[in-house]
């Protein structure tokens, strides 16, 4: 099972919290050389300073050179030292400061983010956003106000310069960020990895039902992998586990692609990865690679936005029934059979309004529900 440590510079820093064997000093973990140096890990770096080159900054890059899982990792240290980088990438909040942080009152004031987790509620959503695109155990996001609300500093927060106030909510954001660092562990079997499987109980017409996902479970634990369910409320704890299993419909602009994403920018097998993701769930890429490869597939057909022509030449020499399907249609969403001419000629338009391109394939009648996998 995955080792978990925190990092402090001085141990005096921890002496506000429940005592712990897993809190160590950064110098005792930079200086480690027994046996288990490169097991697996997770590594919380509490140092009051993550300056380039300091032992701040240090801590996490001997961490993922060890193959430790680090928060924060160095990608994200170097990203905060940069306000062009964090500018950029907070981008897309902008819009939405003005109206969450419409409570505000002054000019510019200082938010504190533990964990992703805040004490004023009305900026939680906004909190756990930044957290998400920097993964940081503290955060101090400075908004300023200039005809509106704008981001104008993020910096990583230091254990030590924490009020007795602040310090009790650290304690209970690091406490739900994750358990397993403070409770002793029930007698169990342990395991050998770690795995997370992505599922979404709302979901119509999930890849996986319960009843499978619970044999993916024992399955896992037969052979040392210990299973988790997790749904799309549990992305920030993804760095504690080894592996990602989506049993989720994928898509790439849903959370399941920036799931992927971020288990493998964290180093976690991942299934589906981001580029299969990217590939698999069109099917002009699949009829692509199945046309460039000479594999057998249902007679095929192209249809382009604003090609009348096209569209006039099919409807003329294309054997009837014809499967339409948008690309990125999953389980008969966006897939409809067109008898004739006149249907394909009604139904075109209604396609075009999603996608660039439409697909159309032959019916070929089975009387079973058939996938390949």
């Amino acid at each position: 099972m995955t080792k978990h440590l925190i990092i402090v510079e001085n141990i005096d820093d921890w002496s506000p919290y429940f005592p712990s064997e897993q809190v160590i000093d950064v110098d005792t973990y930079l200086q480690s050389l027994s046996q288990n140096t490169h097991a697996p890990a997770q590594i919380l770096n509490l140092c009051r300073s993550l300056d380039y080159l300091s032992r701040g900054y240090y801590c996490s890059m001997v961490a993922e050179a060890r193959g430790h899982r680090v928060l924060p990792g160095l990608r994200t240290i170097n990203d905060l030292s940069r306000k062009s980088l964090y500018a950029y990438d907070l981008s897309d909040l902008s819009t939405q400061l003005d109206k969450q942080l419409s409570m505000a009152s002054g000019e510019s004031f200082v938010l504190k983010i533990c964990f992703g987790q805040t004490p004023i509620s009305s900026l939680q959503k906004l909190a756990r956003q930044i957290f998400e695109q920097f993964p940081c155990p503290i955060l101090e996001v400075e908004f300023s106000f200039n005809g509106h609300w704008i981001i104008s500093q993020i910096k990583a927060g230091a254990i030590n310069r924490l009020t007795e106030t602040e310090q009790d909510f650290f304690a209970e954001a690091l406490d739900n960020f994750s358990h397993r660092l403070w409770r002793k562990p029930a007698k169990r079997r342990q395991f050998r990895y770690d795995m997370a499987i992505l599922h979404n109980p709302k979901e119509t017409m999930p890849p996986s039902d319960m009843a499978a996902l619970k044999k993916f479970i024992s399955s896992g634990r037969r052979i040392g992998i210990d299973v988790e369910l997790i749904t799309p409320k549990d992305y920030i704890r993804l760095a504690e586990y080894d592996a990602l299993f989506i049993r989720e419909t994928t898509a790439t602009h849903n959370h399941t692609y920036k799931f992927a994403r971020r288990a493998e920018s964290e180093g976690l097998v991942v299934i589906d990865d981001p580029t299969s993701i990217i590939r698999c769930t069109n099917k002009i890429y699949l009829k692509e690679l199945l046309s460039t490869n000479n594999l057998p597939m249902p007679d095929s057909h192209l249809l382009y936005r604003n090609d009348t022509a096209g569209l006039d030449k099919l409807c003329e020499t294309a054997t009837f029934p014809l499967v339409m399907k948008i690309p990125d249609g999953a389980f008969s969403k966006g897939v409809i059979k067109v008898n004739n001419a006149d249907e394909l000629r009604e139904q075109a338009p209604a396609f075009f309004q999603q996608s660039a391109i439409i697909l159309l394939q032959e019916f070929m009648y089975t009387d079973y529900d058939w996938r390949i996998g």
